[in-house]
């Protein structure tokens, strides 16, 4: 039996969901960073300001604060470097965070619409016999 492709776009979708909002929400925390950084991406980074925000709300929902600030400040060689100029504190936030990062990070944009796409797409069974 093969797993449906619209399964695993579906569980693709939801882990770089949970990856971006666990990065962001521990951003938004972090004693280091969250002071400074969602001031300084407001504007300039609107797709990470919307992870920061739900995130934010998410990691203080669950009580979970401590941990994804120390897994955000983990993926920065040097946290206290990006924010030690205020207005580019955004672009260095973008720029130096880990590569994987940046590549989990515009995912759900592609990932939603690949799924809705197999999902309509997807192998049905065939019904000869119905009631009328």
């Amino acid at each position: 039996m093969r797993f449906p492709l619209h399964v695993v776009a579906l569980l693709l979708l939801v882990a770089s969901l949970l990856i971006n909002l666990a990065f962001w929400g521990g951003v938004s925390t972090s004693k280091v960073l969250g002071p400074i950084v969602p001031d300084a991406i407001r504007l300039q980074a609107p797709l990470a300001y919307t992870w920061l925000v739900i995130g934010d709300a998410a990691a203080r929902a669950l009580g979970v604060e401590e941990p994804l600030a120390r897994f955000a400040e983990s993926q920065f060689h040097d946290p206290f470097r990006v924010v030690e100029s205020r207005p580019l504190a955004g672009v260095r936030v973008l720029d130096e965070r880990s590569g994987w990062l940046k590549l989990v990070h515009p995912l759900p944009l592609i990932l939603l619409p690949i799924a809705l796409l197999l999902w309509w797409r997807r192998p049905r069974g065939l019904k000869t016999f119905g009631g009328r």
